[in-house]
C-alpha cells in the first residue's frame, strides 16, 4: 500500500458535500486514478441527484397539471349538470305552467256551465211558483164561487 490516506475535504462552499480522497504522501499512478475514479463518481453521483430532482420536479408538474386537469374537468361538468338541472327544471315550470292553465280553463268553463245551469233552476223554479200561484188562485177562485152560489 502506499503512504495515503483519506482525509474529509475541508472545502464545503462550492456545491454539495462529497469527501474525497486527498492523497497524502507523494503520488503515484494508482493513487492519482483512485482520486480520479472517486472524482468521477462524486460527478456522477451529483449528476444522478440532479437528474432526479429534475425528473422529480417534472413528476410534480405533471402531477399538478393533471390534478388541475382533473379539477376542471370536474368543473365542467358540475356546470353541464347544473345546467341540466336548471333546463330540466324550466321546463318541469314551464309544463306545470301549461298544465295549470289547462286545468284553470277547465274550470272556467265548469263554473261557466253550472252558473247557467243554476240560473235555468231558478228560472224553473220562478215559473213553477208562478203556476202554482195562478192555479192556486184559480183554484181559491172555484171554491169562493161555490160559497157564493147556494
Amino acid at each position: 500500500m502506499s503512504n495515503t490516506e483519506y482525509v474529509p475535504s475541508e472545502d464545503r462552499s462550492s456545491g454539495p458535500s462529497h469527501d474525497t480522497y486527498t492523497p497524502t504522501a507523494s503520488s503515484s499512478q494508482g493513487d492519482a486514478s483512485v482520486a480520479r475514479a472517486l472524482e468521477i463518481a462524486a460527478m456522477t453521483a451529483d449528476q444522478l441527484v440532479a437528474d432526479a430532482k429534475a425528473e422529480a420536479e417534472a413528476l410534480v408538474n405533471e402531477a399538478r397539471a393533471s390534478a388541475d386537469e382533473t379539477a376542471r374537468a370536474s368543473r365542467d361538468e358540475a356546470d353541464r349538470a347544473a345546467a341540466e338541472r336548471d333546463r330540466a327544471r324550466s321546463e318541469q315550470a314551464a309544463a306545470l305552467d301549461r298544465e295549470r292553465t289547462t286545468v284553470m280553463a277547465g274550470l272556467v268553463d265548469e263554473k261557466a256551465a253550472l252558473e247557467a245551469e243554476v240560473a235555468s233552476l231558478r228560472q224553473a223554479a220562478t215559473e213553477q211558483r208562478e203556476q202554482m200561484r195562478r192555479l192556486l188562485t184559480e183554484q181559491l177562485a172555484s171554491i169562493d164561487k161555490m160559497d157564493v152560489e147556494p
